[in-house]
């Protein structure tokens, strides 16, 4: 898929019954297939003033998803298919993810992305993009539109954009005004973006605005890609993020949107980013990004046959 790609060693082993022991590592992708990739990048991150770590996020996920029992894979076959790793040419993550996605989408497979720096989503939509005409649906604190196509974290909307995604197939939900310039904001409105902005005590309106922007992007016939930045997630439940957030969404809100991303048909791609384990509190951050893993999972197999 990618030369560049290198198998994972992360995944728990010891537990009976569970992930670790039935998840297939590399091989020919299948129709059905959920397969996870690692892009192992703090580059961007690092750039746009962010705290590291996210490099080491694909190997917490697996070592928190490979301990869960494997009924949360509800049936499904689980490849990995191998990590861009740390020491790779930034280039690469981005082709790496276009790679993989696209040979995902031609099997009728699911990719199930792990960063790693938001930026690193910029590939997964070269990727859905490369396969025919797609939307984003971004669940973030952060609007993510600087003006600039070198390495950064907080570019993946300006470059999409720039790439060809029309404003109007990109919903962005769970974003903050405490944490966004309003020039960025007035460009992305003029984009014809949509923006939902939390409002305190008014939190859950991100799952009714996600479940709108699904059902909308759904009625174009267009393949769906769900990039879930998890600095939309309060500290108190996720701690190990490149950009602490002391509000936001909380994990109960966090899991309902990753599975009504999972049991919509028009999903095409489901992505988690920015899990710096080093910041993280006793495994915490990993062990959510596992759970909104197996709820997307949980909704996927809830699908019409």
């Amino acid at each position: 898929m990618h030369p560049g790609l290198v198998p994972s060693t992360a995944w728990a082993t010891g537990r009976e019954g569970c992930v670790a022991e039935v998840v297939h590592i590399g091989g020919a992708i299948r129709e059905g297939d959920v397969v996870l990739l690692g892009l192992c990048n703090e580059v961007g991150v690092i750039a746009n003033g962010g705290r590291p770590g996210a490099a080491e996020g694909p190997s917490a996920f697996r070592a928190a998803f490979g301990r869960m029992p494997a009924r949360v894979l509800q049936g499904k076959r689980f490849l990995d298919a191998g990590d861009i790793p740390a020491t790779a040419p930034y280039a690469a993550f981005l082709e790496g993810a276009e790679a993989v996605v696209a040979a995902c989408v031609k099997a009728g497979a699911t990719p199930l992305v792990i960063g790693g720096g938001h930026d690193c989503a910029f590939g997964v939509y070269q990727g859905l993009a490369k396969e025919g005409p797609t939307v984003v649906l971004a669940v973030d604190a952060h609007l993510d539109v600087r003006p600039t196509h070198e390495p950064s974290s907080g570019n993946p909307f300006f470059r999409m954009i720039e790439a060809g995604l029309p404003g109007g197939d990109l919903a962005q939900v769970g974003l903050q005004r405490f944490a966004n310039s309003a020039e960025h904001e007035t460009w992305l409105r003029l984009k014809g973006a949509s923006l939902q902005f939390l409002e305190p005590g008014h939190e859950a309106q991100a799952l009714e605005a996600s479940m709108g922007a699904l059902s909308a992007f759904a009625a174009k016939g267009r393949r769906i890609q769900v990039t879930f930045d998890l600095d939309a997630i309060r500290a108190a439940d996720a701690p190990g993020v490149s950009a602490l957030a002391p509000w936001g969404l909380d994990a109960s809100l966090a899991l309902r949107i990753a599975q009504a991303c999972g049991a919509c048909p028009a999903v095409a791609t489901f992505d988690l980013m920015e899990l710096a384990p080093a910041l993280d509190r006793d495994g915490q951050t990993a062990k959510l990004a596992a759970f909104l893993a197996a709820a997307f999972i949980e909704g996927l197999a809830s699908r019409p046959s």
